[in-house]
């Protein structure tokens, strides 16, 4: 194509058999049936800010496809992120948490990723949080990728993306093709029904869905609630009742979205020393996404990109208490609600050989930041009538960005990027970015990326202080980070793929805890660490992928809570010998974590999983079973540090064996 930068390195034949490695078999897009020169032609990062294939980008990119998220039995976002080198997933029984790269702190709800569905922000601006478990707006089964890039990505996504992207491709109507229907049963009487229609509507791909589920829970035995060590059986772990609508229209050139989610979570775990086993303790989110973006054509030479975005976050939580000199049971409200919206701008130029510029600017306002906490009928612990928080804040912020990716040569392509993003009085911060990518043929492709990102620091960390609870702090300072990684990758086959990474990263100014439970900047935080992936493709079907990871994430003071130093992955997918039956398995080596400011430790654990697909060839149904925590194993995720009665609360026991079964009919 003319004016296209990149075709000389796309045709060399290792990146060919690169990609071939990493298309995972799918309806859309099979890696092993799929013509060489068709396989080259799909976009992977496929958001509004790029659609480039991963040889383009000088940084880890990991594709996980819809076929994987039904070979495995994945129930949430969480369930996929867990299987990839450097990602950490933990459990308090409110949320599930993604760490990255040895940073996965309790208590702090704000990855430092930005989380996309189809180019679409889902980090809320209240928490700055991004959910991973069922809070996360769009069914798993409306999934048709999760591409992971690792690395600082401020420079094109903002300061949100301090360690990477995620982005979720959701399927496109014509993909289901008429009306399909999902039920899952499982443990604890667990019970989610997805309904989705998809076609053509006037040249228009149109896609609706519905989705609805109800948990009664279960039983686990904690030692921590009764004050004086002896156990006590809880009831309703991970009850909850939730619904979520998907719509998304799509022309030639533009692109309409809508997304409503809301989850209601009852939490018996006695956290903040609310009464154990009370079932009126529930925390309930809600999300309400819309999204409009048009592609326009201006030349051969220049695209431009738009979109207007709106943004509506809503987090309620009932906390019973037993306030003895005022009540038998107090029931505590905490509430928080945001609205955001925002224009995002990018022009693509190709005008000069060899070179693709970028530059973009977008407008985002934070119109309410409202934070809210009170004792229902009694105010504030009961004196006078005003609440322990009643905040209202509002913010917003402009960013301009410029990128210049160069072919130099036939083998070499060099990015340079940087943005500028102006936050009012939080300040504002240049993010620069170098990136290099390198193809020496046989010994393999060389990836270099130096990059910078920023955090200015959240709604809640700045502001939320009650009485009993005082954990903002109005004096934090935003977070910067500097970061080098260096990754090779090999093709050792059309179906065989091998990459290595080292890295380095500091942060200045992290957000953490004190003892007190107060947020403070910590001292300068370093994080070194090696990952290793091998992934290999039977043409019977078969799959594997393994690898391994090295961390050690640090302040100047001590090591950090809930950063394992070794993780071992392993996903294995294979027929069974039965026409039509595939088995997957999975399992997870997590070394022991510190706990409690690094005064205790969380034991090791290794978690195995097992899912059996029956998809009959002909057929509009299929059938799977899955069982989680196969062999049953007791283990910990460290918690932020809780006052249970006497007992300070620093892990949080996880859940055993359980089952789910899921048919899916097609009509």
């Amino acid at each position: 194509m003319a004016g296209h930068p990149f075709p000389p390195l796309l045709k060399r034949p290792l990146l060919a058999a690169w990609l071939l490695a990493l298309a995972a078999p799918c309806a859309a897009m099979d890696g092993i049936d799929l013509p060489l020169e068709e396989l080259l032609k799909v976009n992977i990062i496929s958001t509004p800010k790029f659609a480039e294939n991963p040889d383009q980008i000088p940084s880890v990119v990991s594709i996980l496809t819809a076929e994987d998220i039904r070979l495995y039995g994945w129930r949430t976002l969480g369930d996929a992120l867990r299987t990839l080198q450097g990602f950490n997933v933990t459990d308090d029984h409110t949320y599930a948490y993604a760490g990255v790269r040895g940073i996965s702190q309790p208590g702090d709800y704000r990855p430092r990723l930005q989380i996309l569905i189809d180019g679409i922000s889902i980090n809320e601006n209240i928490y700055a949080s991004a959910p991973v478990d069922s809070v996360f707006p769009v069914d798993i089964g409306l999934i048709e990728r999760i591409e992971v890039i690792r690395g600082p990505s401020a420079s094109i996504y903002g300061g949100d993306a301090m360690f990477g992207v995620i982005n979720i491709v959701t399927r496109s109507g014509q993909s289901i093709g008429g009306g399909e229907a999902s039920l899952s049963l499982g443990s604890g009487a667990n019970r989610r029904l997805r309904t989705s229609w998809g076609g053509q509507i006037d040249n228009k791909d149109v896609l609706i869905s519905a989705s609805g589920f109800d948990v009664n829970g279960r039983t686990l035995s904690f030692n921590d609630v009764n004050g004086d060590g002896s156990s006590r059986d809880l009831h309703g772990l991970g009850s909850e009742g939730g619904k979520q609508l998907f719509t998304k229209v799509r022309g030639d050139d533009w692109r309409f979205t809508l997304i409503y989610a809301e989850r209601n979570r009852m939490v018996p775990t006695a956290s903040y020393d609310t009464i154990a086993d009370d079932t009126g303790h529930v925390e309930s989110d809600r999300y309400t996404l819309l999204d409009l973006s048009k592609d326009w054509r201006l030349d051969a030479a220049n695209k431009l990109q738009q979109r207007i975005y709106f943004g509506n976050y809503e987090y309620d939580g009932v906390f019973p208490y037993n306030d003895a000199p005022i009540d038998s049971r107090v029931m505590n409200v905490d509430k928080a609600r945001g609205t955001w919206w925002g224009i995002d701008n990018r022009l693509v130029n190709t005008a000069w050989s060899g070179q693709r510029w970028t530059l973009g600017i977008e407008y985002k306002a934070n119109v309410r930041q409202d934070q809210a906490n009170y004792d229902r009928n009694y105010g504030c612990f009961g004196v006078g009538t005003a609440p322990c928080l009643n905040d209202h804040q509002s913010s917003q912020q402009l960013t301009f960005l410029a990128q210049d990716e160069i072919q130099i040569g036939a083998a070499d392509l060099l990015s340079l990027g940087l943005s500028h993003a102006s936050a009012g009085s939080l300040g504002s911060f240049w993010s620069p970015r170098v990136g290099l990518v390198h193809d020496a043929g046989t010994p393999g492709l060389f990836k270099l990326l130096y990059g910078t990102a920023f955090r200015t620091t959240s709604v809640y960390e700045r502001d939320y202080t009650t009485p009993s609870f005082a954990y903002g702090n109005p004096n934090l300072s935003p977070e910067k980070m500097r970061s080098l990684e260096f990754s090779w990758e090999k093709s050792l086959g059309p179906l065989t793929h091998l990459s290595a990474t080292v890295y380095h990263f500091r942060i200045e100014d992290m957000v953490t805890m004190n003892e007190s439970g107060i947020a403070i900047n910590g001292t300068p935080t370093h994080a070194t660490g090696f990952e290793v992936e091998y992934e290999q493709r039977w043409n019977n079907g078969t799959r594997l992928r393994t690898g391994y990871s090295l961390q050690h994430a640090a302040d100047e003071t001590s090591s950090f809570d809930n950063s394992p130093r070794h993780m071992v992955k392993l996903n294995v997918a294979a027929p069974t010998g039965v026409n039509n039956l595939v088995a997957g398995f999975e399992s997870q080596w997590i070394s022991r974590r510190l706990a409690s400011l690094g005064a205790e430790q969380v034991p090791a654990y290794l978690l195995a999983n097992l899912n059996l697909t029956y998809a009959p060839d002909g057929k509009s149904w299929s059938a799977a079973l899955g069982a989680y925590n196969l062999f049953n194993h007791r283990y910990y995720d460290p918690v932020a540090i809780d006052q249970v009665l006497s007992v300070r609360r620093w892990q949080m026991p996880q859940l055993g064996r359980s089952f789910q079964m899921t048919t899916t009919l097609r009509f």
